[in-house]
Protein backbone atom coordinates (compact mmCIF):
# COMPACT_ATOMS: atom_id res chain seq x y z
CA UNK A 1 0.00 0.00 0.00
CA UNK A 2 2.82 2.40 0.86
CA UNK A 3 4.38 1.81 -2.54
CA UNK A 4 1.12 2.78 -4.27
CA UNK A 5 0.83 5.97 -2.22
CA UNK A 6 4.50 6.76 -2.86
CA UNK A 7 4.11 6.19 -6.61
CA UNK A 8 0.94 8.30 -6.72
CA UNK A 9 2.61 11.19 -4.85
CA UNK A 10 5.62 11.07 -7.16
CA UNK A 11 3.37 11.01 -10.23
CA UNK A 12 1.39 14.01 -8.95
CA UNK A 13 4.59 15.91 -8.27
CA UNK A 14 6.03 15.26 -11.72
CA UNK A 15 2.68 16.03 -13.40
CA UNK A 16 2.41 19.36 -11.58
CA UNK A 17 5.85 20.39 -12.80
CA UNK A 18 5.25 19.10 -16.33
CA UNK A 19 1.85 20.81 -16.72
CA UNK A 20 2.08 24.01 -18.74
CA UNK A 21 1.74 27.11 -16.62
CA UNK A 22 -1.27 29.28 -17.40
CA UNK A 23 0.57 32.57 -16.99
CA UNK A 24 3.50 33.92 -15.08
CA UNK A 25 2.26 35.94 -12.11
CA UNK A 26 4.39 38.64 -10.54
CA UNK A 27 4.08 40.71 -7.37
CA UNK A 28 5.08 44.36 -7.10
CA UNK A 29 5.66 45.74 -3.59
CA UNK A 30 4.74 49.40 -3.10
CA UNK A 31 5.62 51.85 -0.29
CA UNK A 32 4.24 55.36 0.23
CA UNK A 33 6.61 57.10 2.66
CA UNK A 34 7.23 60.68 3.72
CA UNK A 35 3.70 61.98 3.07
CA UNK A 36 2.10 61.53 6.50
CA UNK A 37 2.79 62.97 9.98
CA UNK A 38 4.46 60.80 12.60
CA UNK A 39 6.33 58.83 9.90
CA UNK A 40 3.15 56.92 9.09
CA UNK A 41 3.16 55.12 5.77
CA UNK A 42 1.16 52.94 3.43
CA UNK A 43 2.68 49.77 2.08
CA UNK A 44 1.32 46.89 0.11
CA UNK A 45 1.44 44.92 -3.08
CA UNK A 46 -0.44 43.96 -6.19
CA UNK A 47 -0.14 40.80 -8.26
CA UNK A 48 -0.66 40.66 -12.01
CA UNK A 49 0.16 38.60 -15.06
CA UNK A 50 3.53 39.29 -16.67
CA UNK A 51 1.85 39.98 -20.02
CA UNK A 52 -0.38 42.65 -18.45
CA UNK A 53 2.70 44.57 -17.34
CA UNK A 54 4.31 44.52 -20.80
CA UNK A 55 2.98 48.04 -21.54
CA UNK A 56 4.78 49.41 -18.46
CA UNK A 57 1.61 49.73 -16.37
CA UNK A 58 -0.65 47.49 -14.31
CA UNK A 59 -4.30 48.51 -13.95
CA UNK A 60 -7.00 47.43 -11.51
CA UNK A 61 -8.72 45.22 -14.04
CA UNK A 62 -5.42 43.33 -14.36
CA UNK A 63 -4.95 42.76 -10.60
CA UNK A 64 -5.04 39.12 -9.54
CA UNK A 65 -4.57 40.08 -5.87
CA UNK A 66 -3.73 43.18 -3.79
CA UNK A 67 -3.24 44.32 -0.18
CA UNK A 68 -2.58 47.67 1.57
CA UNK A 69 -1.37 48.24 5.12
CA UNK A 70 -1.64 51.57 6.93
CA UNK A 71 1.05 51.79 9.63
CA UNK A 72 -1.11 54.01 11.84
CA UNK A 73 -0.73 57.37 13.56
CA UNK A 74 -2.53 59.31 16.31
CA UNK A 75 -5.49 60.03 14.00
CA UNK A 76 -6.14 56.58 12.45
CA UNK A 77 -4.99 53.27 13.95
CA UNK A 78 -3.10 50.71 11.90
CA UNK A 79 -5.06 48.34 9.64
CA UNK A 80 -4.80 46.19 6.51
CA UNK A 81 -7.28 45.76 3.69
CA UNK A 82 -6.94 43.24 0.87
CA UNK A 83 -8.72 41.57 -1.99
CA UNK A 84 -8.49 38.29 -0.06
CA UNK A 85 -10.60 39.75 2.77
CA UNK A 86 -13.36 41.22 0.60
CA UNK A 87 -11.76 44.58 -0.14
CA UNK A 88 -12.61 46.37 -3.36
CA UNK A 89 -11.39 49.39 -5.31
CA UNK A 90 -12.72 52.25 -7.39
CA UNK A 91 -11.40 54.68 -10.03
CA UNK A 92 -9.43 51.95 -11.89
CA UNK A 93 -6.13 52.13 -10.01
CA UNK A 94 -3.07 52.05 -12.24
CA UNK A 95 0.63 51.86 -11.41
CA UNK A 96 3.71 52.35 -13.53
CA UNK A 97 5.95 49.28 -13.30
CA UNK A 98 8.65 50.37 -15.76
CA UNK A 99 10.55 52.79 -13.52
CA UNK A 100 8.33 55.80 -14.30
CA UNK A 101 7.64 57.62 -11.01
CA UNK A 102 4.24 56.97 -9.43
CA UNK A 103 3.30 60.34 -7.96
CA UNK A 104 0.12 60.90 -5.92
CA UNK A 105 -2.12 63.56 -7.44
CA UNK A 106 -0.11 63.60 -10.68
CA UNK A 107 -0.22 61.25 -13.64
CA UNK A 108 -2.00 57.96 -13.14
CA UNK A 109 -4.75 57.57 -10.55
CA UNK A 110 -3.59 54.95 -8.04
CA UNK A 111 -7.19 54.44 -6.95
CA UNK A 112 -9.35 54.18 -3.87
CA UNK A 113 -9.23 50.86 -2.00
CA UNK A 114 -11.87 50.09 0.62
CA UNK A 115 -13.61 47.54 2.81
CA UNK A 116 -16.64 47.91 5.09
CA UNK A 117 -14.41 49.36 7.80
CA UNK A 118 -11.53 51.20 6.07
CA UNK A 119 -10.54 53.20 3.01
CA UNK A 120 -7.18 54.14 1.50
CA UNK A 121 -7.13 56.71 -1.30
CA UNK A 122 -3.72 56.43 -2.92
CA UNK A 123 -4.33 59.26 -5.36
CA UNK A 124 -5.13 61.97 -2.80
CA UNK A 125 -3.47 60.27 0.22
CA UNK A 126 -6.53 59.98 2.46
CA UNK A 127 -6.88 57.19 5.03
CA UNK A 128 -10.22 56.56 6.77
CA UNK A 129 -11.42 54.30 9.57
CA UNK A 130 -15.21 53.80 9.72
CA UNK A 131 -15.16 51.56 12.82
CA UNK A 132 -15.66 54.33 15.39
CA UNK A 133 -18.57 54.63 17.83
CA UNK A 134 -20.50 57.09 15.70
CA UNK A 135 -21.57 55.63 12.34
CA UNK A 136 -21.86 59.13 10.83
CA UNK A 137 -18.24 60.07 11.43
CA UNK A 138 -14.96 58.43 10.68
CA UNK A 139 -11.38 58.91 11.73
CA UNK A 140 -9.50 60.52 8.85
CA UNK A 141 -5.88 61.42 8.21
CA UNK A 142 -4.57 63.30 5.20
CA UNK A 143 -1.18 62.98 3.57
CA UNK A 144 0.66 66.01 2.24
CA UNK A 145 0.69 65.85 -1.57
CA UNK A 146 3.32 68.60 -1.63
CA UNK A 147 5.71 66.73 0.67
CA UNK A 148 8.96 65.29 -0.62
CA UNK A 149 7.58 61.81 -0.12
CA UNK A 150 8.23 58.82 -2.32
CA UNK A 151 6.22 56.03 -3.88
CA UNK A 152 8.56 53.14 -4.49
CA UNK A 153 7.48 50.22 -6.66
CA UNK A 154 9.78 47.22 -6.45
CA UNK A 155 10.95 45.08 -9.32
CA UNK A 156 8.55 42.23 -10.03
CA UNK A 157 8.91 39.10 -7.92
CA UNK A 158 7.66 35.76 -9.29
CA UNK A 159 4.59 34.33 -7.54
CA UNK A 160 4.65 30.52 -7.39
CA UNK A 161 1.78 28.88 -9.24
CA UNK A 162 -0.54 26.72 -7.09
CA UNK A 163 0.27 23.68 -9.25
CA UNK A 164 3.97 24.17 -8.56
CA UNK A 165 3.34 24.38 -4.82
CA UNK A 166 1.17 21.26 -4.97
CA UNK A 167 3.91 19.47 -6.89
CA UNK A 168 6.53 20.47 -4.35
CA UNK A 169 4.34 19.29 -1.47
CA UNK A 170 3.71 15.96 -3.21
CA UNK A 171 7.43 15.42 -3.82
CA UNK A 172 8.30 16.33 -0.22
CA UNK A 173 5.63 13.92 1.01
CA UNK A 174 6.96 11.17 -1.24
CA UNK A 175 10.51 11.77 -0.06
CA UNK A 176 9.39 11.72 3.58
CA UNK A 177 7.54 8.44 3.10
CA UNK A 178 10.56 6.90 1.33
CA UNK A 179 12.85 7.98 4.21
CA UNK A 180 10.48 6.52 6.81
CA UNK A 181 10.24 3.28 4.84
CA UNK A 182 14.04 2.95 4.87
CA UNK A 183 14.18 3.69 8.61
CA UNK A 184 11.55 1.04 9.37
CA UNK A 185 13.32 -1.56 7.24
Amino acid sequence: MKQIVLATAAALGVTAFAAPAQAALFQWNVDYTGFFAEDASISGFFVADEADAADGMVSGDEFEDWSWTWSGNSEVDAFTISSDEGGDFDFDPTFYVDGTPNEPGVGLDQGLFFSDDYAVDLEFLIVEDFTGDNALTSAVTFGDLEAAGTVSVSDPEPVPEPATLLGLMALVGAATMAKRQKQVA
